[in-house]
């Protein structure tokens, strides 16, 4: 079973590529242009399908963050300037087309865009996926805030997996920001998990992130050494270990024994590193 960010890495490599699909008749007609030499077709053709695809790669971001932001609340606001910006890109582009590729009147290029527009927003417009991520009570200013810090950090920290040529350590790593996404997924739900997951959120997730890039620094400007392997291997271990031990904590609404658990890592990724 694909973990949550694996589901939102493939869905949104997908999300909006019909709309690039579309473009390929024009793409064709552009080619073709050129061996009947036709720069006025060339140009007509060739300057719609730019256009489509700009508005494609518009839709597709402003989905793209829609996606983000249902899957992980308070990660980023939708992106809905992108995708407003996106249709009436495309229906410029219809009109464009229209008028130079296809040779219609003005009033019938300009009702093509307007239809075409009209299209997108029925299909794109919506925010389809908004509201799924809160299912619980709403979070305030002081939540919202951590919850998007926690993003950010957990962000960097997959920058840096991605960074790390060792497989062992990014499927280590790659399982501690899916842990993460799924303790901030608890808190987003019901902010009354903010005060037991607060210490995880300020303290740990920075330490995790500033280990991780850390490591990443390290091993890009120095040979490998096999004590920097193994600290570092050890430290992956814990902060698996520690992640799943706050995810149950968290369903369990018990912190007195996660909190001291914390306090020792969080001491060791202070004092460690990976130096």
């Amino acid at each position: 079973m694909l973990s949550a960010r694996r589901r939102r890495a493939v869905r949104s490599k997908t999300v909006g590529v019909l709309l690039f699909l579309l473009t390929l008749p024009l793409l064709l007609k552009s080619i073709f242009s050129l061996w009947s030499d036709e720069p006025g077709m060339l140009l007509a053709a060739g300057g719609g399908w730019l256009m489509f695809i700009a508005a494609a790669m518009l839709c597709r971001r402003g989905l793209q963050a829609e996606l983000a932001a249902a899957e992980r609340p308070f990660a980023g606001r939708p992106g809905r300037r992108m995708k407003v910006a996106g249709g009436v890109l495309a229906g410029i582009a219809t009109a464009f087309t229209a008028l130079f590729a296809a040779g219609h009147s003005l009033p019938i290029a300009v009702a093509f865009g307007l239809i075409a527009s009209a299209g997108y927003f029925l299909l794109y417009g919506a925010d389809r996926l908004a509201g799924t991520a809160a299912a619980g009570p709403a979070a305030d200013e002081e939540t919202a805030a951590l919850l998007q810090d926690a993003y950010r950090r957990l962000d960097g920290i997959e920058q840096s997996r991605k960074a790390i040529g060792s497989p062992e350590f990014r499927l280590r790593l790659g399982n501690i920001a899916g842990s993460v996404e799924r303790i901030l997924k608890l808190v987003a739900e019901d902010p009354r998990d903010l005060r037991r997951a607060r210490k995880f959120l300020t303290v740990y997730l920075d330490g995790a992130q500033r280990i991780a890039e850390d490591y990443v620094r390290t091993h890009s400007s120095t040979a490998a050494s096999s004590e920097l392997e193994h600290n570092f291997r050890t430290l992956l271990v814990d902060m698996e270990n520690t992640c799943d031990e706050q995810y149950g904590k968290l369903l369990q609404h018990d912190v007195s024994d996660l909190e001291v658990q914390i306090e020792v890592l969080s001491a060791r990724l202070r004092q460690e590193g990976v130096a």
